[in-house]
């Protein structure tokens, strides 16, 4: 072969794995803003899978089981009006078939000074797919994320008929 063919080989296999490479998307590019908050969300909270990390960070069960959403184990001084999406106020879990505390979602508390004019929900996630609530009892705004726990009702939904009704 001579060297011009050779040399036109060469561009057009660079060109060819050029194409294929930008061709092929990372994941995340896929991907809405809030999806890759969420995988950032559970990122920042894998060390809570063991529920003994959460409570040497001074988390506790201030709830016991609440059927269809688990143990709500809170951080009280997280609970100050500022969203930070790396850190929960609330950690679920929920135990497993052995009896062991498993972590089945994060919630997001935002206390209401107003309960007449609760005013508008608090900005999480990107984008309008979260769904928060208000407590009336504890006179709060209230974002479930399932992210340890498929819920077939979703990701942002407050109950999850996966987790059950009693323990």
């Amino acid at each position: 072969m001579k060297k011009k063919d050779t040399f036109r080989l060469f561009k057009l296999l660079t060109l060819a794995v050029l194409v294929i490479t930008v061709g092929c998307s990372d994941d995340n590019d896929e991907l809405e803003a809030w999806q890759v908050e969420v995988n950032e969300v559970k990122a920042a909270t894998l060390k809570y899978q063991d529920v003994e990390v959460a409570t040497a960070e001074g988390f506790f069960d201030a709830s016991g089981f609440v059927p269809n959403m688990g143990h709500h184990y809170i951080l009280p001084p997280r609970i100050d009006g500022t969203i930070e999406l790396d850190k929960p106020e609330i950690l679920l879990y929920a135990p497993n078939a052995s009896g062991a505390m498993e972590i089945v979602a994060v919630e997001y508390a935002v206390p209401i000074a107003d309960m007449d004019n609760p005013g508008p929900a608090p900005e999480g996630f990107t984008g309008e797919e979260d769904v928060w609530e208000i407590n009336p009892n504890l006179q709060q705004w209230q974002l479930h994320v399932w992210i340890y726990k498929d819920n077939p009702e979703g990701i942002f939904t407050a109950h999850n008929p996966t987790v059950g009704s009693g323990n």
